[in-house]
């Protein structure tokens, strides 16, 4: 008798269906989770990166305005001062340098913004930048330079 039943039996009820689905739900969204999470942390040292390239780009362009050199003597890009702002010199103060943000930030919003500082005290930074002194370089006795970058919320 119990062969003749479950012979008979064709197809899934509705409860067995919605009880699979809901199975299924559970598991792809955990999955669906872990993986936006791994997806997210792994982005991060990207934006860093990036972060740091610019800061060595900046870094590398300021450093042919400290050496004295002439406008003239200087390639046709940067005669005009970084990000054109007809600033040739290292004058004492903040200088606000968004036009060199990576292309990762957004260079709309209120959470990516890049300037550097010239302040009057004599840091050293010898050698390779490390941590401690990456954000901070002197290039002469009289002038530091700091940099500062936000990017999407990042601070470096």
């Amino acid at each position: 008798m119990m062969n003749r039943l479950l012979k008979n039996k064709k197809g899934v009820t509705i409860l067995e269906g919605l009880i699979a689905l809901g199975l299924l739900a559970l598991v792809a969204g955990g999955t669906f989770g872990v993986l936006l999470s791994v997806s997210r942390k792994s982005s991060q040292p990207d934006i860093r990166e990036e972060m740091l390239l610019a800061v060595e780009r900046a870094n590398e362009q300021l450093q042919m305005y400290a050496s004295g050199t002439s406008s003239g003597d200087l390639p046709t890009e940067y005669q005009n001062g970084l990000c054109n702002n007809g600033d040739t010199t290292l004058s004492t103060g903040e200088h606000a340098i968004n036009c060199m943000l990576p292309v990762i930030c957004d260079p709309d919003s209120s959470k990516s913004h890049f300037s550097y500082t010239v302040g009057s005290q004599s840091v050293s930074a010898t050698g390779f930048p490390t941590a401690a002194n990456y954000r901070t370089s002197t290039f002469d006795a009289a002038k530091t330079i700091t940099f500062e970058i936000t990017c999407n919320g990042f601070t470096l």
